[in-house]
């Protein structure tokens, strides 16, 4: 009979939009999730009765169901907390993290911390995957969990040095024979810092003196020790180097440290024009060790080192993926998603790259629950539930007013 089955097709409601609810209460209750990606019911009605045995016009619908749960993956507004750790992808792309146990999940959320061991964690506990650098800085193409397990740098000693700067061409060569201690024997020096393989500092004074037009000797000092003459320099008519632009430096140590230590010091760079003499800039290779002082992390991903000597290293490049069919991600819980077959296979890259959004360092992505829109839902779902129930009450009279026609 037509009014019992009108019954059961209130109920149909009934169940379709309670569940409804229950997508909008969760939605509502993770608004302040970090990450969170809200989701919508959808439904389908259900019509499997005709009146005439046929179809057409006479079929008689059964009711709604609530086919699918889907989920909204479009970006979330961006919050500055200032915490290194607090990774937002602008863009596409999902964190991969896996659990102790070794499972890996994908997941929006990039409230991390560090952990008693160094290593990179969400909140469950999940180590964040990124790709590892090598013992130089080098990023690789083997993944694995990031861990700050660099917490200093060794020395580096000095094997090259660059000198940029000008010697006066109109400098006159000094009358005395050349002697540190005596400033009127030669027309100019400079000093560098260098470094041992200890990584201790060490000073070398360079002097330059002008034999005759175009033509200047070299002499070498390390730590306030005896001088040493150098190749002797040539320039031509234009002020350019012409021989002696590479300065071999033979430093003797007695700290223990390797000796003798070899210094090639570039000057063809040098110039001699009709200005004073000075020197524009200057550079070495070398430095001594270094302790961690702090980490941050680029748009690009890498987790940079910056360690107390002025070095920085790249410890590892956070890893992000990408699905062909991101509704098709199962969510888990923990904010975490896992891959199915509907989602398709993860397709892994560094950040900025095939499509990948890049990581901001300091922010957290909010959650993208438009609370307007869920309380509209709210009340078209509390409508739709009340007008089902009605038709059950209604129904039920129908039925009573049938019972009754026998008095």
């Amino acid at each position: 009979m037509g009014i019992l089955t009108s019954m059961f097709t209130a109920v149909t409601g009934l169940s379709s939009y309670g569940n409804a609810m229950g997508v909008i209460g969760n939605n509502i209750a993770n608004v302040g999730t970090a990450g969170f990606k809200s989701s919508r019911a959808t439904f389908s009605d259900l019509i499997s009765s005709s009146m005439a045995g046929g179809a057409g016009s006479d079929q008689i619908g059964l009711g709604v169901y609530l086919n699918d749960v889907q989920t909204n993956f479009s970006q979330g507004s961006m919050t500055t907390t200032g915490n290194t750790f607090d990774l937002a992808v602008d863009g596409n792309g999902f964190y991969l993290v896996r659990n102790p146990s070794g499972s890996s999940f994908y997941t929006r959320a990039g409230q991390f911390k560090v952990d008693s061991v160094g290593q990179v964690v969400d909140a469950s506990g999940s180590l964040l995957q990124g790709y590892q650098a090598d013992s130089v800085g080098n990023i690789t193409s083997t993944i694995g969990g990031i861990t700050l397990t660099s917490s200093a740098v060794p020395p580096q000693s000095t094997t090259t040095a660059t000198i940029l700067g000008n010697l006066n061409a109109n400098a006159t060569a000094p009358a005395t024979a050349f002697a540190v201690t005596d400033t009127t024997s030669y027309n100019f020096s400079t000093g560098m810092t260098f470094y041992d393989s200890l990584g201790n500092s060490h000073q070398m004074q360079l002097y330059f003196r002008k034999t005759a037009a175009n033509a200047w000797g070299v002499y070498s000092q390390i730590d306030g020790g005896a001088a040493t003459a150098q190749t002797n320099m040539t320039f031509n008519a234009s002020g350019a180097v012409t021989a002696g632009g590479t300065q071999t430096i033979t430093a003797a140590l007695t700290n223990g440290a390797t000796t003798p230590q070899s210094i090639t010091v570039n000057v063809a760079s040098l110039t001699q024009f009709g200005a004073a003499s000075g020197v524009q800039s200057q550079t070495q290779n070398g430095y001594s060790s270094g302790t961690l002082d702090r980490i941050s992390v680029d748009k690009e991903g890498k987790v940079m080192a910056q360690f107390t000597n002025g070095q920085t290293r790249a410890l590892a490049q956070v890893v992000l993926s990408r699905f062909t069919n991101p509704d098709g991600l199962a969510n888990v819980g923990d904010n975490h998603f896992l891959e199915t077959v509907e989602s398709g296979a993860a397709l892994a890259g560094a950040p900025t790259v095939n499509g990948l959004g890049r990581v901001l360092s300091g922010t957290v992505e909010q959650s993208n629950v438009d609370l307007g829109k869920e309380f509209v839902d709210m009340i078209i779902t509390q409508r739709a539930f009340q007008a089902n129930s009605r038709a059950i009450t209604t129904s039920d009279e129908m039925l009573q007013e049938l019972v009754n026609l026998k008095r």
